[in-house]
């Protein structure tokens, strides 16, 4: 009952490229209206006449959702200058260029990441990356991050990212 478009079309070319909550107002009332609008991608439908305080309630739960959604979205990544860390995807890129790490190169970046500005000893990484206990001292680690930084440093030897504190551990600023 729209001009040019149904509300059906409208919702399938909204679904295109957007997430965005779809209430669906409409003078349709039978279920199966009901059930085509929701299948068709509306997040809510409601059928004439409303309450008008039902459907400001129903628009509110959308936004509620919608925000809590996002709110998540953003949990997941983590920033550092020109770095994002998305934990969820478990990738990294570098000014939007896609960074390839093995696993335990993520889990030590992640780690660091987590905690700018804090200082992690290399038995830590070890304890916390490899889940297990740091029982003798070699060089893991340090590999690790020379590996690490050769990966998403411009300048490995003048790291931007990833700094030594000489005697105690590494860290990421933001």
């Amino acid at each position: 009952m729209m001009p040019r478009m149904d509300g059906i079309k409208t919702c399938f070319k909204i679904r295109e490229t957007s997430t965005i909550p779809i209430i669906m107002l409409s003078a349709k009332e039978e279920d199966i209206d009901k059930i085509t609008g929701l299948t068709t991608g509306a997040d809510d439908y409601v059928a004439k006449p409303f309450n008008p305080l039902e459907l400001l309630a129903r628009v509110k739960a959308q936004l509620r959702r919608q925000t809590f959604s996002a709110k998540e979205a953003n949990d997941s990544l983590i920033r550092i200058q020109d770095l994002v860390i998305d934990k969820a995807k478990h990738s990294v890129t570098m000014n939007g260029i896609e960074i390839s790490l093995t696993p335990r190169e993520f889990s030590i970046l992640q780690l660091l990441a987590s905690s700018p500005g804090q200082v992690f000893s290399a038995d830590k990484i070890y304890e916390s990356v490899w889940n297990e206990p740091f029982g003798y001292s070699d060089n893991t680690v340090m590999v690790h991050i020379r590996n690490l930084r050769e990966k998403i440093e411009d300048r490995p030897r003048e790291p931007r990212y990833i700094k030594t504190v000489w005697g105690v551990g590494y860290k990421i600023e933001k």
